[in-house]
């Protein structure tokens, strides 16, 4: 009986093969889109899942709760996790994950900046599932000035060569030897790197300077603790002996800067998705809700064409279903048949969706910024899965058409008075889903590439043309920072340089408690500090406007002065900030100075944040980013004679520079390829509803052949008749445009709060996408609408 199903079915769908291209079609892009979206879903969900021990690993977070709300902290202080270890019941092992900034490493006379570079207690291996190729995880970063590599890591420095045993070079500072070589981490990794020094080498390295780290709870540094906990140990028992570690080592820091501190365990897998800490907003999971959202609708666009299709066709059908039950077909085997037919059809879109999915791949991979594939062995489970799901789609797709359908009276069907084309009402009602769903995307991906332009073109406060960003080493470049600033001002292109520690975009901060002097703690405002140069704010071209700007002719201006923004003379309360006296509480030795200058406020931070309050002082051996505007030219050119100043002064340090432009893009590429993803599915969208659309208006011209042959022969016009078969449907659009556009003007204006400085939503965004859906679905339309007119109404009336 299978058997006879199949064979009728494919011989009823090859007879029709227009129709059968047009379902396969749609239901296989919606189905492409799907596999993609589940493989970039799937990728995001198994972020550090990987580690045997994963479930047993939790990352410390810290927060700050004050009057104006709380900043979340991913990282820690560096005694912390040794003094968790120690005194807290449950917890096995604390492992110290250390963050600098580029290290210079060198084999012999060839040194190359270093990215991805890190220190670890020597757990690091232990807890974490990083399998070792060479090395024992025991004690491979057990001994100071260790390092261990990844497999690609030994090949660029070492070739073919076994690097366990040999040297390199590191700042020009110290010599480590390699202990272990490591395979490469895997892409879903938030703990990824290329190297991994013995943390006790950062400490020895660290004492040599005169500091110790560990015996400090005031700072916060590039630094991830990681918990291992007991067997059968509860989190909840030892996050419950948070506080009193808080109030044993920190508590006294807290009253100083009128803060209240906590601490916090977060689960391993979930700090991909929630990387601030399980308390602040995960704005990863709404990510991957609104895509998996945007995959659920492609498909539902894609179903809704086929029960479309299938429905307008019933009454083509109605004599057929007609002489099978007059022939004794059971309603159940007639259910079966037409399921047969849905099931066969969405099971040649999956083949078709896998080989469209594969082309596809490339440009989803550059979007998404991923390594995605589909035929790997650990993608072979969902693809078993898409496949079951492709039937499932199937049944569902093609329930109520067989049910309809199969429901027909035969003596009304064999006389031809079945009703015409199934339910009008529900084919409208999908057609209106189909384009609002559409245009909203439409509408969403206008909206998102408007507020980019907005931030592009947005005045940030400052003249970024032309800056370039020259990165020195806080330590080891030291010594030629004066000497190489003059040099560059000499270049006939270079018009000024400054010197700071923070690059314009970047989001890199530091927040520490400033107050007016001789004010309490509680009153402390925790402003952006800045370390700058003299003239900083001239090179930056930000305005100053009251005061002055730092100057060498004032000693004064190194060790007692201030400048802050408009936002801090709000935050103190200052009716005249000038000669106001502040005191710097971020250390163990504050410091006082007098405000010289007030600068307008400028966008020192990306544009989701408003300006907050700045305070810039003048501390030299901080400022290691040397700030230069060059005039315009060969960019090529002027970069060569920068870079060989650079050589001739520091050769065993690599040019390191970037442009302020390129880093303030980068800054919103996440927003771009979301945007670019959007505009993808909105095409998709719009083309799968398209595609449906005239194959509806094919079905629907072919039954009115008769009437459109009546009206020509009483002298209707071809524009006249392609105006009837198509307004239907443009009214149909013309409703999906009313029920998208409030959808899609909410669902932005969400969107658009995640911006400190968001775009007016365009107006004329709701209208080009509505005129366009409209211009679109008529010119699908029209094809069929006017081949129809054309016909010959004596093919058409002769059976009559």
């Amino acid at each position: 009986m299978i058997k006879n199903y199949i064979k009728v079915a494919l011989r009823h769908l090859s007879r029709n093969k227009g129709i059968t291209a047009i379902n396969i079609a749609g239901l296989a892009i919606g189905m492409a889109c799907c596999i993609l979206i589940v493989l970039f879903i799937k990728d995001e969900l198994s972020y550090d899942r990987f580690h045997r021990k994963g479930a047993s690993i939790y990352r410390l977070t810290a927060a700050f709760h004050r009057e104006s709300g709380v900043q979340y902290l991913y990282n820690t202080q560096f005694p912390a996790g040794p003094a968790m270890q120690r005194e807290l019941s449950g917890v096995k092992e604390a492992v110290r994950i250390y963050f600098p900034e580029d290290l210079i490493i060198a084999r012999g006379e060839n040194a190359a900046r270093q990215e991805d570079a890190v220190y670890a207690d020597s757990g690091f291996f232990r807890i974490f599932s990083f399998p070792l190729l060479q090395g024992d995880p025991a004690t491979v970063l057990k001994d100071p000035y260790s390092v261990v590599l990844t497999a690609s890591t030994a090949k660029k420095y070492f070739g073919n060569e076994n690097p366990v045993g040999k040297t390199l070079r590191v700042q020009d500072d110290f010599d480590c030897i390699v202990t272990g070589v490591a395979a490469d981490p895997p892409g879903n990794t938030e703990l990824g790197f290329q190297m991994v020094f013995s943390f006790r080498t950062f400490l020895q390295n660290s004492a040599k300077a005169g500091r110790n780290p560990e015996s400090s709870w005031y700072g916060f540094s590039n630094l991830l603790t990681f918990l291992e906990l007991e067997p059968g140990a509860s989190p909840a028992a030892v996050e419950a002996g948070l506080p009193g570690l808080v109030e044993k080592y920190i508590s006294k820091i807290s009253k100083d800067i009128g803060e209240t501190f906590t601490f916090h365990m977060q689960p391993l897998g979930n700090v991909h998705l929630k990387p601030e800490g399980d308390l602040a907003e995960a704005e990863g999971y709404s990510r991957l809700y609104i895509y998996g959202l945007i995959g659920l609708v492609i498909i539902l666009i894609a179903c809704f064409n086929f029960m479309n299709l299938v429905t307008a066709r019933s009454q083509e059908r109605a004599r057929e279903v007609g002489m099978r039950k007059v022939m004794g077909a059971l309603r159940r085997a007639l259910v079966l048949q037409f399921l047969t037919e849905s099931v066969i059809v969405c099971l040649l879109s999956f083949l078709g969706a896998i080989v469209l999915a594969q082309l596809l791949l490339p440009g989803f991979n550059y979007i998404t910024d991923k390594q995605l594939g589909i035929f790997e062995l650990q993608h072979l489970g969902l693809l078993a899965a898409l496949f079951l799901l492709s039937v499932a789609v199937g049944l569902m797709a093609g329930l109520y058409p067989a049910v309809f359908l199969s429901g027909f009276m035969p003596a009304r069907t064999l006389k031809g008075s079945a009703t015409a084309g199934g339910k009008a009402a529900l084919r409208k009602g999908l057609v209106i889903a189909q384009f609002s769903i559409a245009i909203a995307l439409v509408i969403a991906t206008a909206v998102i590439y408007a507020q980019l332009q907005y931030i592009q073109g947005k005045d940030l406060g400052f003249n970024k043309n032309g800056l370039i960003n020259l990165y020195l080493d806080a330590g080891k470049q030291r010594p030629y920072k004066a000497t190489f600033k003059q040099e560059l001002e000499r270049l006939p292109f270079v018009q000024s340089a400054a010197y700071n520690n923070m690059p314009m975009g970047s989001n890199f901060y530091s927040s520490n408690p400033v107050g007016l002097v001789g004010s309490p703690p509680n009153d402390n405002v925790m402003p952006t500090v800045m370390d700058a140069d003299f003239s900083y704010f001239t090179n930056m071209g930000i305005r100053i406007v009251q005061g002055r700007d730092f100057n060498a002719r004032f000693p004064t201006d190194s060790t007692d002065a201030f400048i802050i923004n408009e936002a801090a003379v709000k935050a103190f309360g200052l009716k005249n900030a000038l000669g106001a006296r502040l005191e710097w509480r971020g250390s163990a030795t504050p410091r006082q100075g007098t405000v010289i200058g007030v600068v307008e406020d400028f966008n020192y931070r990306d544009l989701r944040q408003k300006v907050g309050p700045l305070v810039v002082m003048m501390r030299p051996a901080r400022a290691n980013i040397l700030v230069v505007r060059l005039a315009p030219g060969d960019r090529q050119a002027q970069l060569a004679k920068i870079g060989d100043i650079w050589k001739n002064q520091m050769p065993a340090f690599p040019f390191n520079y970037r442009f302020v432009e390129t880093q303030l893009a980068e800054t919103y590429e996440r927003d771009h390829r979301v945007g670019q993803l959007f505009g993808a599915y909105a095409c998709l969208a719009i083309f799968i509803a398209c595609i449906g659309l005239f194959g509806l208006a094919m079905l629907i011209a072919r039954q009115r052949m008769k009437e459109v042959g009546i009206r020509k022969v009483l002298g209707a016009s071809v524009p006249g008749i392609t105006l009837l078969l198509s307004k239907d449907f443009l009214q149909l659009v013309g409703v999906a445009i009313v029920v998208a556009t409030p959808i899609a003007w909410y669902a932005m204006h969400r969107w658009l709060e995640n911006f400190a400085f968001p775009v007016a939503m365009p107006w004329w965004t709701f209208i080009a996408a509505g005129a366009g859906a409209i211009l679109i679905a008529f010119a699908t339309i029209s094809f069929q609408a006017v081949k129809t007119a054309l016909s010959n109404p004596v093919r058409s009336l002769r059976s009559e």
